[in-house]
């Protein structure tokens, strides 16, 4: 579609408009694109003639409830109760509204909708271990991880604190949280007991799942060597009522990474048990696990929990609710193109929000790539451009410091890449 870059970009303040000029990097044309599919939806339902996107953008903005409705059916969004109400302004703030009034859905339940034997989740680190699942591995492996939540008590409006570095573990216990309604929520894997320990206040999780260990950068880190001080948070609560703590911990779940990890006593971090035991304690006693029950839940039940970065002042919880998941839906089939067969790569660590925001691709039957390390190691002359060439990716999720990176340290592609 066409659109004016300088139209959008130029700016008064009073004076003479300031023009910017930009160069695109790509503008191959791409036929059927699920945009223009969803543009001839709507010029036909609704009479409307656009001959860009930004007609297309100005009819959206000016018929909220109308684009949300046509949003939510374009993606046969799956809900036990359906809406009554689209769209209603509750105040006069920008945060005041009320979005798909009576509907009941589970957050998990819709991204899990594909369980065929086709690839959905490859994981990668800077050691260069590979593992892959298909999309009914990945259903299987959050029934099992629910089915131990459950096990233990877990419930809606629980919180899960995460720990842990963008592995597959993570990726199945967020699933198996949310498909209960608990709350997803934790500090970065390299925060140290410290900062982790004060963000784990807030989240007041009744489950920690963490990594022993994981490399980054090249470097080692260790989140199993906080685990004592941030369990032991819930200890000294008990006895103190000026000492918040975490007075809901009951478990501390320990992914094991390294052999040493099984040969180490735990014993000194309070609640602790390793994952493997965790997940056969949610089994029944002839081996097969039950069934995932998916919660259904409010459009605005809360889901997710990340955290700023704390540069001008203490952590801030940010609160996800079950429902963006749509607004994810419409970026990477409008916006992104995310086709069935995509490769999607992230580097993002579990903590930030661009984690969480690209598990829900994998509905539309794109591959999601977790890579647990940065994308500017370099290992014995093994680059971000050989990843990319041996799990043909197709799209990266990548901060524009890593891009200066490469640029800076002559990171390129060979002629091998493709």
């Amino acid at each position: 579609m066409n659109g004016s870059t300088n139209d959008i970009l130029n700016l008064s303040n009073g004076k003479e408009p300031f023009e910017r000029r930009c160069t695109p990097v790509w503008t191959k044309k791409e036929p059927d694109t699920e945009l223009q599919k969803f543009k001839n939806l709507i010029e036909k339902k609704y009479n409307q003639h656009t001959n860009n996107y930004w007609d297309l953008h100005k009819w959206s903005v000016e018929n909220i409830p109308e684009f949300w409705k046509e949003t939510w059916h374009y993606f046969n969004v799956i809900a036990s109760k359906p809406y009554k109400e689209v769209f209603r302004k509750t105040g006069k703030g920008f945060l005041d509204n009320e979005w798909f009034k009576g509907a009941a859905f589970n957050l998990a339940e819709n991204v899990l909708r594909i369980r065929d034997s086709k690839i959905g989740l490859i994981c990668s680190d800077e050691f260069r271990n590979r593992e892959t699942f298909t999309y009914a591995e990945i259903y299987e492996q959050v029934q099992l991880y629910a089915a131990a939540f459950r096990k233990h008590g877990l419930s809606v409006g629980d919180r899960v604190g995460y720990y842990i570095s963008s592995r597959k573990e993570a990726l199945f216990a967020m699933l198996a949280t949310v498909s209960i309604g608990a709350i997803w929520g934790g500090p970065l894997p390299y925060h140290g007991s410290k900062v982790a320990s004060n963000i784990m206040k807030t989240v007041d999780p009744k489950f920690i799942i963490s990594v022993d260990h994981f490399q980054s950068y090249g470097e080692q880190f260790f989140p199993i060597d906080n685990l004592s001080a941030i369990a032991k948070e819930q200890q000294f609560s008990r006895i103190s009522e000026f000492f918040p703590g975490l007075p809901s911990l009951e478990k501390v779940i320990i992914v094991v990474t390294k052999e040493d990890t099984l040969k180490r006593d735990i014993s000194d971090i309070p609640h602790s048990i390793f994952l493997e035991d965790f997940l056969q304690s949610g089994t029944k006693a002839n081996g097969t696990v039950p069934e995932i029950v998916f919660e259904q839940l409010p459009f605005c039940h809360p889901a997710i929990i990340n955290f700023t970065s704390g540069t001008t002042s203490e952590p801030k919880g940010v609160v996800h609710s079950a429902g963006t998941f749509i607004a994810q839906f419409r970026d990477f089939a409008f916006h992104l193109n995310f086709k069935k067969g995509d490769v999607v790569y992230t580097p993002s660590p579990v903590g930030w929000a661009i984690w969480d925001y690209i598990i829900p691709s994998i509905a539309l039957g794109v591959k999601l790539f977790l890579f647990d390390g940065s994308p500017v190691c370099n290992t014995n002359n093994h680059t971000i451009w050989d990843v990319f060439s041996e799990n043909k990716v197709s799209t990266a999720f990548l901060a524009p410091a890593f891009v200066e990176t490469f640029e800076t340290d002559n990171i390129r592609p060979s002629k091998l890449n493709k």
